[in-house]
């Protein structure tokens, strides 16, 4: 417990944050920055430290933020609190996370300790009537308590609170196809690539298979090079498609200002087709790209749902190497691996895997058919499962009737103050949820950066309407 608790006999709002990761530590430290009153916030989380999640978990120095550290401040009216964060902790100068344009492309794991000492920061500052308590335990169903709610954990204990943040971030990655019980045994098998000591039976001259190529593969090839492998990697996905290189990052670009709301998928394609079309030497489609998702958020509420699952099924694997784009330093190694040899990317999926002395995979590949290859070690770069499917919280509040999914399916529908809309259509002031869960409302709620400038914004609506419990 942080904080100290508040004059006896005063009722204290209470917020529940149900999720300790990213999202959840940056909603405590708004909301704690922010409360002009006493407050009571509880995070429900299993995982022991707060603030890092899978992503800023990870405790491999080569696993690095794919965006520099000016543009991931917790505060976006202080753009340099993270850089002058990790001077001030002696992470920085290092020269090896700092590119020939002097942006700083730190560990993860520097993230993730900046963000759990921002929290403390937040509620020192804010003082002794906002009180956090860290509950390790996992939220399992949401339920109405008169006018507020009850929170039911694993563990059997239940938590009242005046109001609930569903923060739970992304799923955790599900099976992309039927694994035999001796696969799951093998030792080479890695369905968590970010666990510890994921890699450590993997040996210096093992044949790999990669599934998926996006960032987190990425993350595998460097943590690879890392322990000196020097076997062949096979990289595949549906797509075959890579992350894209970053670029810069200028201040106050917006080829889209004034632009007509597009009524198809079509159409917003086109938009940012204009976009693209109007650059000149001096701006990279990167900052394209990163003003389009600036203005993403109203464009796509204005979509049709029918229009907005037409840009989920077809253009959302393009958008997202686009959008989700390498540090220099891995997409660096993975391109010099891949000019040297070491490393294949092929458009193929992984429709099966067994295992006997190896690994046994059947790869789907277009125009080719399913074909079996062997391999030491197979590691699963997927990405997150679906919410909707996999997590029982998510679950639980669909069926209670307190939410309804989005209109793509990829989580939780809410309006744009980040209230759930339950079955009947209508927002709940006290109920809402953050983050990855919502990117189904806003078309791109993933990045740091969007999630912060979005909590930012709604926090003291928040905190209004707890005020009124």
């Amino acid at each position: 417990m942080t904080g100290r608790a508040s004059k006896p006999g005063r009722k204290v709002p209470s917020l529940a944050i149900l999720g300790g990761g990213f999202t959840g530590a940056a909603l405590a430290i708004h909301a704690a920055s922010a409360a002009r009153a006493p407050l009571a916030i509880d995070i429900v989380e299993p995982a022991e430290r707060l603030g890092r999640g899978a992503a800023y978990g990870t405790v491999d120095p080569v696993h690095r933020i794919n965006v520099p550290s000016h543009r991931m401040s917790l505060f976006a009216d202080v753009p340099d609190h993270f850089t002058r964060w990790l001077f001030a902790r002696g992470v920085l100068p290092d020269p090896a996370s700092t590119d020939g344009r002097g942006d700083h492309y730190v560990s993860r794991a520097a993230f993730g300790a900046y963000v759990a000492d921002s929290l403390d920061g937040a509620l020192a500052q804010a003082g002794p009537e906002v009180v956090l308590r860290h509950r390790r335990a996992r939220a399992v169903s949401v339920s109405r308590d008169g006018r507020g709610w009850r929170v039911a954990l694993d563990g059997g204990e239940r938590l009242a609170a005046d109001a609930v943040a569903l923060c739970t971030g992304h799923a955790a990655p599900a099976l992309p196809c039927p694994v035999s019980a001796a696969a799951r045994a093998h030792p080479g098998f890695v369905a968590d690539p970010w666990r510890p000591d994921a890699l450590v039976a993997v040996h210096r001259d093992a044949a790999v298979l990669v599934v998926g190529t996006g960032l987190t593969m990425l993350d595998v090839i460097a943590s690879l090079d890392r322990i000196g492998h020097r076997g062949a990697v096979l990289a595949v996905s549906r797509h075959g498609l890579l992350a894209r290189p970053q670029g810069a990052f200028p201040d106050g670009f917006d080829p889209f200002a004034g632009a007509p709301v597009p009524r198809t998928a079509l159409d917003l394609l086109a938009l940012l087709r204009r976009g693209l079309r109007q650059l000149d030497p001096d701006v990279g489609w990167q900052e394209v790209v990163d003003a389009f998702r600036f203005r993403l958020p109203p464009l796509w509420s204005a979509l049709p749902p029918r229009e907005q699952r037409r840009v989920q099924r077809r253009l959302l694997p393009f958008w997202e190497v686009h959008r989700f784009r390498a540090a220099p330093q891995p997409f660096a190694l993975a391109t010099a691996w891949r000019d040297g040899g070491r490393l294949t990317v092929l458009r193929a999926a992984l429709v099966g895997l067994d295992a006997d002395t190896a690994l046994d995979a059947a790869l789907d590949r277009p125009g080719t058919g399913v074909e079996r290859r062997s391999f030491d070690a197979v590691v699963l770069c997927t990405g997150p499962a679906n919410a909707l499917r996999s997590d029982p919280l998510v679950r639980d509040v669909v069926d209670r009737g307190l939410a309804q999914p989005d209109g793509v399916g990829l989580g939780l529908a809410v309006d744009g103050e980040s209230q759930l809309v339950d079955a009947h259509g209508r927002a709940e002031a006290r109920l809402r949820a953050f983050g990855p869960l919502t990117r189904g409302s806003f078309g791109e709620m993933t990045g740091q950066p969007d999630i912060v400038r979005h909590v930012a914004r709604t926090v003291p609506g928040l905190l209004e309407a707890l005020a009124d419990a």
